[in-house]
């Protein structure tokens, strides 16, 4: 349950996983880390086996060597510097494998290089001792306990299921050479490591499914964070109504504004209303104004005020509100019907002038 008293039901947005990955929320399982860096190490040693014996070899007979035995300085002088080479011969390469192989998988369970700096911040919460308490008794706890436990069992047994049944080799080998020890370790090693590999590979990928999972729940989100995140995204449905408001209002005023300049306004009579402009040069009449209702009756109103012709043609009136734009040229198929009103007051126009000069 949420703070808001709201239960956690909702898939979490692509925004809300997003703002997850930046505390470092992302599933990600360290078991399968853990058995990637274990086999990696494993078969790099495997691989580099020869090496490792060569150094060693080298490291006893210097160790030997009559030169340490006549000059006692030399234990601190020349052998601890083939000490320190020979170390790093032999175990480079298996460091250089596991930070390699700890990076890639992390990186591609992670989709990515992930640095949270909330997630090294300090939390003074977690020091708390009840809520330590609670965290311990926690479902996740118990879950990672049984893990825990899971896979100490499979390493032992793995252990168990190698070494039994080889009890009488183990035992020839207290008077073997150091080279046929060193290669029965590694044949038993490499045994253990592939059962012990095998086994915890599997519970790795279901702990990372489990993982996902559990990020999954631990990002649900209340239907009230939900609204408000789209509040965030897209506005506040009041405020973007209240801008629509205001330019469609801006707009009727321009569109009014143009009236007064209008050839002919078209009506139902009282319904549908187009105020309509032509000039010579025009290639087509343009509507300047159209409206319904309320805004028919203002269009109307201010072309009486400015002696613009009123004609009233229904079904034209309503087939250019309908199909016809503000500031869009009268289509062909409504051309002709047009033509015959702009004709018509053309020609009373020429007539009360001829009156008039007469």
């Amino acid at each position: 349950m949420s703070a808001s008293g709201q239960e956690k039901t909702e898939q979490p947005t692509g925004k809300r996983r997003l703002e997850g990955r930046k505390r470092g929320q992302i599933a990600k399982s360290r078991d399968l880390t853990s058995v990637g860096i274990l086999l990696a190490g494993g078969i790099t040693i495997y691989l580099s086996k020869n090496l490792i014996y060569s150094q060693f070899q080298r490291l006893i007979e210097s160790l030997w060597s009559q030169e340490s035995f006549i000059d006692p300085g030399y234990f601190y002088s020349g052998f601890a510097t083939h000490l320190i080479f020979s170390v790093c011969y032999m175990i480079g390469p298996v460091v250089m494998a596991l930070l390699i192989t700890a990076v890639l998988l992390n990186v591609c369970q992670m989709k990515g290089f992930v640095i949270s700096s909330e997630a090294m911040k300090i939390s003074f919460s977690n020091m708390n001792p009840i809520s330590g308490f609670r965290r311990m008794i926690s479902l996740r706890s118990l879950t990672e306990l049984i893990k825990s436990i899971a896979k100490i069992t499979i390493v032992f047994w793995a252990i168990y299921s190698v070494l039994w049944p080889e009890r009488a080799s183990l035992l020839e080998l207290a008077g073997a050479e150091i080279s046929d020890i060193m290669q029965a370790i590694g044949m038993f090693g490499l045994k253990i490591l592939i059962r012990v590999s095998g086994i915890m590979l599997f519970v790795g990928l279901l702990d990372f499914m489990y993982q996902k999972w559990q990020n999954t729940k631990d990002l649900k989100m209340t239907r009230h964070e939900v609204k408000e995140e789209a509040k965030q995204s897209e506005g506040n449905p009041q405020i973007k109504s209240r801008i629509r408001a205001l330019q469609r209002s801006l707009f009727k005023q321009r569109m009014l504004s143009k009236v007064p300049k209008a050839s002919v306004i078209i009506t139902n009579p009282t319904h549908y209303a187009v105020a309509i402009l032509y000039k010579s040069g025009m290639e087509a009449p343009i509507i300047i104004a159209k409206g319904m209702n309320f805004l028919a009756f203002k269009i109307m109103e201010i072309g009486r005020k400015h002696s613009v012709p009123i004609i009233q043609s229904p079904p034209l009136a309503r087939a250019l509100y309908k199909q016809v734009k503000v500031d869009e040229t009268i289509p062909v198929t409504l051309y002709r019907g047009v033509a015959k009103i702009l004709a018509y007051i053309y020609q009373q126009k020429q007539a009360l002038r001829r009156n008039q000069n007469g």
